[in-house]
């Protein structure tokens, strides 16, 4: 009898376990309840954090916080990539924006761009700015440069890495003269292929490179943060959400 006792005790406690953590992609490791990041060499992550937009419904930034999370960047509108290249904004950028500063989290922003030219470029900052109006972060304002969702017919895909250096030196310019630290995000394939790395290298880089088995990116230059992948799920957010590591230095 006692050697069919302990399994089934044994099996009582797990369930009971995995019913009061959160669920989290396998790349996450709960250890008394708070989620830890490891890369392939077992180095712990320095901070866990992720980013957000309307499209991630109502986060409670308490339960992330108390989960392990430390950062959140906040989506603050974008240009279309059709021809007009219509701006538009992000309806819950300012409630994400209070609600994570009231629960401890480190906060940065990201702008989408589709912009073809500086003075687009400088309309997208404007449009960042004002949004912002002046509240306080943490990390920085991120241009969001990426291939457009109908490549490579979007307005801005076809433009030379020259001509995208520029883009980014007119916004993060004008981030910067606002009093704001200037960013890049783009993935790892946009970076090595579409971007005049060198021209930019200077700019904090928010890299997206979506590996397996918790392997490093081959990157090209060196990145402050990292998007290891677009499904991470955790208690606090309804669905799945962009996880980013910042690894020790």
């Amino acid at each position: 009898m006692k050697s069919r006792r302990i399994p089934i005790l044994l099996c009582l406690l797990l369930c009971l376990s995995l019913a009061a953590a959160p669920f989290a992609a396998a790349d996450l490791v709960n250890i008394g309840g708070k989620l830890r990041y490891y890369d392939e060499y077992g180095r712990e992550a320095e901070q866990i954090g992720l980013d957000l937009s309307q499209f991630n419904n109502q986060i409670d930034f308490s339960a992330l916080r108390d989960q392990g999370f430390t950062f959140v960047i906040i989506r603050l509108g974008g240009r279309g990539w059709g021809g007009s290249g219509r701006l538009y904004g992000d309806r819950e950028t300012r409630a994400n924006l209070q609600l994570a500063r009231e629960a401890g989290l480190e906060v940065g922003a990201y702008f989408y761009s589709t912009a073809v030219n500086p003075a687009e470029a400088l309309e997208e900052a404007e449009a960042a700015l004002k949004t912002l109006d002046g509240f306080p972060l943490d990390l920085p304002v991120y241009i969001d440069m990426e291939y457009s969702g109908d490549y490579p017919y979007g307005r801005s895909d076809t433009l030379t890495p020259g001509e995208r250096a520029d883009v980014i030196e007119a916004f993060c310019g004008a981030v910067r003269q606002a009093g704001y630290e200037a960013g890049l995000y783009a993935s790892e394939g946009y970076a090595r292929f579409d971007l005049d790395t060198e021209a930019v290298k200077y700019l904090p880089f928010w890299m997206a490179s979506y590996t397996v088995e918790n392997r490093l990116p081959a990157h090209i230059h060196s990145y402050s943060v990292w998007q290891q992948t677009d499904s991470t799920y955790a208690g606090g957010v309804d669905g799945a959400f962009d996880l980013n590591i910042i690894l020790p230095s």
